[in-house]
This record gives structure tokens, sequence and C-alpha cells, in this order.
């Protein structure tokens, strides 16, 4: 009982593991939860009662294979595809097996085990599961939690059952018992482990729709503010007027031109500090330069866009990235100064940014192929060089590049985008 036990707890895991090495390897999730949770169902209940009632390899092949399959036709519709994916994930299954038994066992067709082995032939597979996830989120650039310590959990699980094998302390019983508990373990660490993951990404995708709503907030306050500069000079503006001829008769030429530079002081408004007609765009840049005036002497800012202009998310991130960080370290100097320029000519659009910095906080993170990566000292650590990176993965989304450079007590980064569908 305590062998079918294990045996089914064992393939249920592994059922589950498999659907992650799916995610992992097509790069996406899929949203037919239902579908899914059908199918494993099936997958689990057949390729039990089919291993453990015979026993022989060629069927065992065919029944995981036909289950992986499955698995994968919930995430794409392409049969070679389909067919790519369920040979990897089944051949890492299979190589994990046979390295088990191969060691440990004489292994011949149709003879049960000991299924403590089964316990370490899963583990193995959490194990590959989690390096595949990291080699492959590593390649994509892409930022993810930390998984190496994680692998402790299995190897630890995996000296534990070897060490009961082999000793004369415990018996099956207990052994069978022991790989239970282990199997408990790690399962609950890696479904922990997915909570953690969606909480912080909740917490964060909760963080940037706060930063939002503000962020059109003060829009909306810079728009009513200067509707209402208006609606009074239009009120007044037959005074106004009035006042102009009565100069214009006069020939005062210069007290005309101080009247109608007073009329445009008082039109303009401070909390506008962008109008470029682009009101995403205008938002971020508002929001984040009054920010800016308010913490720093000196702010500079020259932004030339059109009205229509595509990918402005991408753009809005780019911006609130780096003034964010910019704003930030110019905060803690002596100089306070930021410089902020912004051009699109010809789907070119070029974004330099300047601010004074403290050179103790910039430590070197990595250099490759004369790329140099930088991270701040900020007090939380995990945060590290977190907004660089995000903005590197967007611009090399858009084919274009990023230059880094910090000079003295000033730190410049320079920004070349290609943007193919600008509207004109």
């Amino acid at each position: 009982m305590l062998d079918f036990a294990i045996c089914a707890l064992t393939n249920l895991f592994r059922i589950f593991l498999i659907d992650r090495f799916v995610s992992v390897f097509l790069g996406k999730k899929t949203d037919q939860k239902s579908a899914k949770l059908f199918v494993c169902a099936c997958f689990f209940v057949i390729n039990t009662a089919l291993y453990w009632e015979l026993h022989t390899a060629w069927i065992n092949i065919f029944s995981n294979l036909a289950g992986i399959m499955a698995i994968v036709r919930l995430y794409t519709k392409s049969f070679k595809t389909n067919v790519f994916v369920a040979c990897s994930v089944y051949l890492i299954n299979c190589g994990c097996d046979v390295a088990v038994y191969s060691l440990f066992t004489n292994y011949q067709d149709g003879q049960a085990y000991n299924q403590a082995y089964a316990v370490i032939v899963l583990f193995l597979i959490l194990i590959c599961e989690l390096l595949t996830e990291k080699i492959i989120t590593i390649h994509k650039n892409t930022e993810t939690a930390e998984k190496f310590p994680l692998i402790l959990v299995p190897l630890c699980s995996i000296a534990v059952i070897w060490f009961l094998i082999y000793s004369d302390a415990c018996a099956g019983r207990e052994i069978a018992i022991v790989s239970i508990g282990l199997l408990v373990i790690n399962f609950l660490m890696l479904y922990l482990y997915n909570l953690l993951l969606h909480s912080i990404s909740q917490k964060y995708e909760t963080e940037m729709l706060k930063q939002e709503v503000q962020i059109y907030a003060n829009q909306l306050e810079v728009i009513r503010q200067s509707e209402e500069t208006i609606r009074i000079l239009r009120h007044d503006m037959k005074h106004h007027l009035n006042e102009l001829k009565l100069l214009a008769n006069r020939h005062r030429e210069v007290e005309i031109q101080e009247y109608i530079d007073r009329m445009e002081t008082y039109i303009q408004n401070p909390n506008e500090i962008v109008a470029s007609g682009n009101t995403d765009i205008d938002s971020v840049l508002n929001y984040m330069l009054r920010r800016a005036r308010e913490e720093l002497e000196t702010v500079q800012i020259k932004v030339m866009l059109p009205e229509k202009l595509r990918h402005t998310f991408d753009i809005n991130v780019l911006i609130g990235n780096l003034l964010e960080n910019a704003i930030e370290a110019a905060a803690r100097t002596d100089k306070k100064y930021l410089s902020v320029n912004m051009a699109l000519k010809k789907g070119v659009l070029r974004i330099r940014i300047e601010n004074s910095f403290l050179p103790e906080e910039l430590v070197p993170e990595k250099q490759r192929e004369g790329d140099r990566s930088f991270q701040s000292t900020k007090k939380t650590g995990e945060e590290h060089g977190i907004g660089l990176k995000s903005v590197r993965k967007i611009v090399e989304a858009h084919n274009g590049t990023m230059e880094v450079t910090p000079q003295n007590d000033l730190f410049c980064v320079n920004l070349i985008l290609y943007l193919s569908e600008v509207e004109t």
C-alpha cells in the first residue's frame, strides 16, 4: 500500500513538473485551466495504472509521450513544436530514470522495484526543471528570482534517501514513509515558491498602478489649471485688447511688448513643464519633472515629440525608470542637477538623460564585449540595477542602442530607439 502511495505521489508530482517544463520551453502559460486539469487528471490515472500493473517499458514510453503531447497541445497548435517539446521533456525524464536505475539496480523489463528509487528520479527531474528554467531565463535576459538555493532541497532529499537505502538503520516501511514525507516537503516548497513569486508580481503591479493613477491625476490637475487660466484670460480679453489698442495709438512699442510678455507669463502653467501634445508621454514627464523641480536645484528640459506616436507604453517605461533613478541619485548630491533631452526624427527616438551622482555609489556589475552594466548602492540590495536592466530590455526589443557613461560627477544615459510605426 505504501509503495502504491509513493508511486501515485511521484507520478502526480512528475506531471506537475512536466507542465512546468512545457511552460518554460514555450515561454508562455495556457489560459485553458479546466482543460489542463482534465488532461493532467487523465494522464495521471492512465499512466499510473499502466505502470503499476504492467511495468513494461514500451507501454510506459507510449503512455508518457501521449500524455506529454496532450499537455503541450494546450499551449501550441503546431504539430512540429508539439513533437519537439514533448520529446525533449520526455528525454529529460527518461535520462533521470536511466541514470538512477542503471546505477543502483540491475534493471529488467517487467520487474517491480523499490519505489524509493522513483522518488530519487523525481528529485532529479525537479533539479533539471529548476536548472532549465534558470538557463532559459538567463538566455532571455529576464528578471527572475534566484533558483539555485531551491536545488539544495531535492539534493538533500536524495542524499537522505540514499543514506536510508544503503544503511541498516531503517526497513523498507520506514524508507517509504520518509520518501512520502520528502515528496510532500518538496511539493510544498515549490508551491510556496510559486505563491511568493505571484505575490511579489501582484505587489509590483499594484505599485505601478498607484503610480499610474498619480501620474494621470497630476496631468488632469495640470489641464484643469490651464483651462481655468485660459477661461479667465478669455473673459478679460476685451480689456486687454483695449489696452493694447491704446498703447498702439500712442506708438509705445516697448510697453506693448512688455504687456504681451506679462500676458504670456500669466497664461503659462508652472506645473505644465512639457506640452508636446502626446498626452500619455506628457503625463509621465510632467509628473516626474515636477518631482525633480521640487527636489533638485537645476532641471533642464528639451522635448520634441509629435502628438501622434506609437509605442508610448514602452517609452513611458523607459523615461519612468530612467528619471526615477536619475532624480534619486541627483537628490543625494550637492549639485542636484538633471538634464533631459528627447527628440524624434525620421523614426529615430533619441533620449539623453544626465544627472549628478556620487561616484562612490556606483559599482561596475559586469563587463561583456565592451558593454558595461552598473548597479547602484541603494539601501535595498535586491533593487540594484533593476531600472537600467528593464530599460535595456525595451531598447533591445526595438533594435536600439543604450550607452551608460559615468563621467566625474555626472551620470549620462544615451538611448536610440528605432520606431518604425510612428504616425505622422
